[in-house]
């Protein structure tokens, strides 16, 4: 498959693209909110509730505003590489989960909803979140190991 037919036809499959598609492909995160799917042997994940999804889109929005620095991007707002956009979206979870104590098991956020649930009863506003908690961990937040290549 082309990519352009691709792309075509994942976007008219995925109506409702999740916030967390590259976190919740890594195996790192989930949400009761996510469903995946295959489109030619490749994995996407769509959100079933547009509230939930414009709400997470709005939290790494501001993250990704507020996390410019560590990145030391030449041209703020342009979208970020895959390898850092997962730090953002791996790093500001682990970083709220930290701050409001949930626990983190095998290392993964077992749901994004309940998370950000948590985040909204306690605090009145997305800018009132830890932000400085949040980008700690993004700076901390460490990709997969390349594997070493074995000859």
């Amino acid at each position: 498959m082309e990519e352009d037919e691709y792309r075509s036809t994942y976007h008219e499959f995925n109506q409702i693209r999740c916030a967390f598609e590259k976190g919740i492909l890594s195996r790192r995160c989930n949400c009761r909110h996510s469903h995946k799917f295959c489109i030619a042997e490749r994995e996407g994940v769509s959100c079933q509730d547009k509230q939930r999804q414009q709400r997470c889109m709005r939290f790494l929005e501001l993250v990704r505003e507020k996390s410019q620095f560590i990145f030391k991007l030449i041209r703020p707002g342009e979208p970020l590489p895959h390898a850092k956009e997962i730090r953002v979206q791996l790093g500001s979870l682990n970083g709220l989960a930290n701050t409001l104590e949930i626990p983190i098991q095998d290392n993964e956020i077992a749901d994004i909803d309940l998370l950000l649930n948590e985040a909204d009863q306690l605090y009145s506003s997305l800018d009132e979140y830890p932000h400085d908690a949040m980008i700690r961990t993004i700076r901390e937040t460490q990709g997969r190991r390349r594997r070493s290549r074995k000859s």
